[in-house]
C-alpha cells in the first residue's frame, strides 16, 4: 500500500485525527491516480463528485512528493471561497496530522501588495480631490503601521481603485534590490517564503498571467493542479488574447504626465536636452489625448452608453491614429529615461514607454491582425467616472496555446472539478473538456459523490410549462408562479438560478409587486459574500443569482434545502466568442449544438444541482422549471448527468418530502 494510501486508510492519521471518521473508496481511488500521474509522469483529469474529499486526495500524494523530491507544486483555484479553504483549512490540517515538515504560502498578484516607495511619496491626504479620498488614504496610512503582510486584502476596507493605485506595487517599474526600501518590502518577503515553499496556492488568472509572461510571477515548479477545471477555458481565453481601452489610456496618460511634472532631476551634463524631452514627451501626450478623445469618441457613436458586449467591424476603427502618437510617446519616454539621474525616475520612464509599446502593438493586433482564427468585440460599461470602452482580440480555439504554454512545459499536470464529464453524440465522456484545452491522451478517472442522493434529493419537474423558445413571455410568468409556489411550502431557504440578468431583475421586480412578505435578495445589490451571509442567517429568504452563483457557492445545512433552476444555462448564441466558436464548429462540418452547446450546458447544469447537497446529511429540493428537460431531445442527457434521485410533478411531495424524517 502507498504511503499516501495509507493516510486515508481505517488505520491511518486521517481516522486517528477524526473522530467518526469513516473511509470514502472514492477518494481512494483518487489518492492512486494522482500517485500514478505523478510517478509516470503523466496527466490525469478527474471529475470528484461532491464529497469525495479531493483537495485531500491531491494535497496528500503531492506534498509527499514535493517533500521527498525537493519540488514545488502550484494548486491553482478558480474561486477565492476554495482557495481559502485549501489555505485556511486543509493545509493547516495537514502540517499537523501528516507527519512530515513542508512549506505553503498564499501567490497573490502584485498589485494586491503596498510599495512603501509610493506610499512615503503618496501618504498625504490632501493630494486627493475628494473628502471620501482622503478618508481613504487616512485609513491606509493607519493601516500601513499595524499590517504585517502589506495585502490589499488584509485591509477592513477596499478603497477605490484610484486610490489604491497611488499605493500598489507595479511590477514593471519596481527597483528590486536598487529600492531603498527592499529590505522591508512586503512583495520580496513574500517572494523569499514563496521561494521556500512546497505548496503555491493561486488562481487561475494569476496562473495564466505568470505563464504569459515568461514565468515571471510564480517561482519555477514541477507540478500543478487545476481545481475547478471546468472554468479553464473561459479564463484562459481571455489571457490568450489582446485588449485597450479608453480608462487604460487614460491611466497610462495620467502616470506619464505624473512623471514629468514632478520635475525628474537630470544627469549632470543633459540638463538643457532633458528639459527638451520633457517638452517632448508633453507633445506626445497631448497629440495622445486628442486622439484617443477621437478614436473613443467614434466609438460612443458607433456603441452608445448601454452596457453590453458587442462584435464589431474593425473598418470601421483608424487605429492608427492613436497607435502613431503611442509609438512617439514610446521613443521620447525611452530617451528621457536614459537621461535622468534618479533610477526611480528611469525605471518609471523605461516602464512607461514599455506600456505604450504594448498598447500600440494591442491596437495593431486588435484592428490589423489578417486572421480568423480570432474574435473582435467591444464591452461597454458604465461607471460613476464615465463610460469605457474595451476593444478585445481573443482565440476562438484556445487547445493549441495550452498545449504550447502549459501542457508541453508542466507534467504532471491535474485538472479537477465535480463537473468534467460530458455528453457528446450520445457518450458521457471527458471529451468535450479535453479537446477543449488540448489535453492529450491523459489518465482519466470519473468519480461518484459517496453522498446519498436517492434519499436525501428530490427533483421536481413540473408538466404544464411553456417553451421558453416558443412562447417565453408566458414560460417567465408561469416560473413566477412555480418560485411563488414553492417558497410557500418553503417559507424561504432557496436559490432561484437564472441565466440572464435581465430575467433575473425581472422576476425579482414581478415577486416583489406581488408579494411584499417574500425576502428577496439579488445578486448586484450587495457583494456576492455579504448576499451569502445574509441568507445564511435569514431562513425565510429567497436569493436570485446567475452566473456566478451557478459555482463555486458553498451553503451547507439547512440554510440552503432548494435549488431553483429556471431555465437550462445554455450560452447566448449571441455572445461575441460563443457564436464565433459556434461558426468555426459549423465550418468544420460538426453540429456545434451537438458537440460545443449541449456538453457545455450540462457541465454548468450540474453545477448548479450541485450548489444544493453540501455535506452528508444536507437534503432538499431541485426544482428545473425548464420543460425541454422533458419534452425534447437532448432533455435526457442533462438528467443522465446527474446523481440518480427521485423525481416528481407534483409539487405536493415537496411538501411531503420535508415532512417525511
Amino acid at each position: 500500500m502507498s504511503v499516501s494510501r495509507e493516510f486515508f486508510e481505517q488505520s491511518g492519521a486521517m481516522a486517528r485525527e477524526l473522530e467518526g471518521y469513516e473511509v470514502r473508496p472514492q477518494q481512494l481511488e483518487m489518492v492512486q491516480a494522482v500517485e500514478e500521474a505523478i510517478e509516470g509522469p503523466r496527466n490525469l483529469i478527474v471529475e470528484a463528485g461532491t464529497g469525495v474529499g479531493k483537495s485531500l486526495a491531491y494535497l496528500v500524494p503531492f506534498i509527499m512528493w514535493a517533500v521527498r523530491e525537493n519540488k514545488k507544486v502550484v494548486i491553482s483555484t478558480y474561486t477565492k471561497a476554495l482557495q481559502n479553504q485549501l489555505f485556511v483549512k486543509d493545509l493547516p490540517f495537514l502540517c499537523r496530522v501528516l507527519g512530515i515538515e513542508f512549506k505553503y504560502v498564499l501567490c497573490m498578484g502584485s498589485d494586491n501588495y503596498v510599495c512603501l516607495k509610493k506610499a512615503q511619496r503618496n501618504a498625504t491626504p490632501d493630494l486627493f480631490e475628494t473628502k471620501k479620498r482622503k478618508k481613504q488614504v487616512e485609513r491606509i496610512i493607519q493601516w500601513l503601521v499595524d499590517t504585517e503582510t502589506g495585502l490589499l486584502t488584509d485591509m477592513d476596507f477596499v478603497p477605490d481603485r484610484g486610490v489604491w493605485d497611488k499605493f500598489s506595487r507595479e511590477a514593471d517599474i519596481c527597483l528590486g534590490k536598487k529600492c531603498s526600501y527592499s529590505d522591508t518590502c512586503f512583495y520580496r518577503q513574500a517572494r523569499t517564503k514563496q521561494q521556500e515553499a512546497h505548496v503555491l496556492i493561486t488562481n487561475h488568472s494569476l496562473l495564466f498571467t505568470d505563464m504569459m509572461s515568461d514565468a515571471r510571477v510564480l517561482p519555477e515548479f514541477h507540478g500543478l493542479v487545476l481545481d475547478e477545471a471546468h472554468t479553464l477555458e473561459d479564463v484562459a481565453t481571455g489571457h490568450f488574447g489582446k485588449d485597450t481601452s479608453n480608462y487604460g489610456l487614460k491611466y497610462l496618460v495620467e502616470g506619464v504626465s505624473s512623471l514629468v511634472s514632478g520635475k525628474p532631476q537630470a544627469e549632470a551634463g543633459t540638463e538643457t536636452r532633458v528639459k527638451e524631452e520633457i517638452k517632448e514627451v508633453k507633445k506626445c501626450v497631448k497629440e495622445l489625448k486628442e486622439a484617443s478623445e477621437k478614436f473613443f469618441g467614434e466609438a460612443e457613436k458607433v456603441f452608445g452608453h448601454e452596457d453590453g458586449v458587442i462584435s464589431f467591424e474593425r473598418e470601421q476603427f483608424f487605429h492608427e491614429d492613436i497607435s502613431r502618437p503611442l509609438v512617439a510617446l514610446s521613443f521620447s519616454l525611452m530617451a528621457l529615461s536614459r537621461d535622468l539621474a534618479e533610477p526611480e525616475d528611469k525605471e518609471e520612464a523605461h516602464a512607461y514607454a514599455e506600456r505604450c509599446n504594448r498598447s500600440a502593438e494591442a491596437l495593431d493586433f486588435i484592428f490589423a491582425h489578417e486572421t480568423d482564427d480570432y474574435v473582435y468585440w467591444v464591452n461597454i460599461k458604465n461607471w460613476k467616472t464615465g463610460t469605457n470602452y474595451a476593444f478585445h482580440a481573443a482565440p476562438i480555439d484556445i487547445s493549441s496555446q495550452m498545449r504550447e504554454f502549459l501542457f508541453e512545459k508542466v507534467c504532471p499536470v491535474v485538472l479537477t472539478s465535480a463537473t468534467l464529464v460530458s455528453s457528446s453524440n450520445g457518450c458521457s465522456d471527458f471529451s468535450f473538456i479535453e479537446s477543449r484545452l488540448g489535453m492529450d491522451d491523459p489518465l482519466e478517472l470519473a468519480l461518484d459523490s459517496p453522498f446519498d442522493y436517492a434519499s436525501n434529493v428530490l427533483m421536481y419537474m413540473p408538466q404544464k410549462i411553456a417553451d421558453p423558445n416558443k412562447d417565453f413571455d408566458t414560460f417567465k410568468q408561469q416560473v413566477i408562479e412555480d418560485i411563488v409556489r414553492i417558497y410557500d411550502i418553503m417559507g424561504g431557504r432557496i436559490f432561484a438560478l437564472f441565466t440572464s440578468y435581465e430575467m433575473l431583475n425581472w422576476a425579482a421586480q414581478t415577486i416583489a409587486s406581488q408579494r411584499d412578505d417574500i425576502s428577496i435578495l439579488k445578486q448586484g445589490d450587495l457583494p456576492r459574500y455579504v448576499l451569502l451571509d445574509v441568507f445564511k442567517k435569514n431562513r425565510n429568504c429567497i436569493l436570485l443569482g446567475t452566473t456566478t452563483f451557478w459555482q463555486g457557492v458553498d451553503v451547507p445545512g439547512s440554510s440552503l434545502e432548494c435549488v431553483i433552476i429556471t431555465k437550462l444555462p445554455f450560452s447566448v448564441p449571441s455572445d461575441p466568442i460563443n457564436a464565433a466558436r459556434i461558426r468555426s464548429i459549423q465550418d468544420n462540418g460538426q453540429n456545434p449544438f451537438i458537440e460545443y452547446q449541449l456538453p457545455q450546458a450540462i457541465i454548468m447544469f450540474k453545477q448548479g444541482f450541485g450548489r444544493l447537497i453540501r455535506g452528508h446529511s444536507d437534503r432538499g429540493v431541485v426544482a428545473v422549471l425548464d420543460p425541454r428537460v422533458k419534452t425534447r431531445f437532448y432533455g435526457k442527457e442533462f438528467i443522465k448527468a446527474l446523481p440518480r434521485c427521485r423525481h416528481t410533478d407534483n409539487m405536493d411531495q415537496i411538501r411531503d418530502f420535508f415532512q417525511t424524517p
